[in-house]
């Protein structure tokens, strides 16, 4: 039962984080684009997230994925060893797996990231951040 759990929580941590990847993602691409001078309608702000959520599957997800396993096996050692950290373990983790991935991922391609949402600073705390959220649902929801 509490390994049915953990993987409840780890999904639907991989699944918060993914989401809120893709929308920082989308959002982050479209400001650059209205500071070209695009008109960026609501509209369209709804149709581009929808199409970047589903054009991200299943090669950011998968990135997100083997990220947050990686970052929550590390944080539950560190958390028994470094009890302070314990509250905030997991969130650390989650941002620090992505940080961690899109960084992995500049080196494949050549010292730039094929997420175009995380290019700049905001874009690249934002998709930390995405991380840091997935981590708060796996600390919420996995079992104690």
């Amino acid at each position: 039962m509490k390994v049915l759990r953990t993987l409840v929580a780890f999904c639907a941590a991989a699944i918060v984080a993914s989401f809120c990847g893709a929308v920082f993602h989308s959002q982050m691409v479209l400001a650059r684009l209205a500071a070209l001078g695009a008109e960026i309608t609501p509209a369209l702000r709804v149709t581009s997230t929808l199409d970047d959520m589903v054009g991200l599957i299943p090669a950011y997800p998968a990135v997100i994925s083997i990220g947050l396993a990686v970052g929550f096996t590390v944080a539950f050692g560190v958390k028994r060893i470094l009890k302070p950290l314990a509250p905030i373990a997991y969130p650390l983790a989650g941002a620090a797996a992505v940080a961690l991935a899109l960084y992995l991922m500049s080196q494949q391609f050549y010292t730039t990231t094929p997420i175009a949402g995380a290019r700049g600073t905001m874009g690249f705390l934002l998709q930390c951040l995405a991380g840091g959220l997935g981590g708060v649902v796996f600390a919420v929801l996995r079992p104690r």
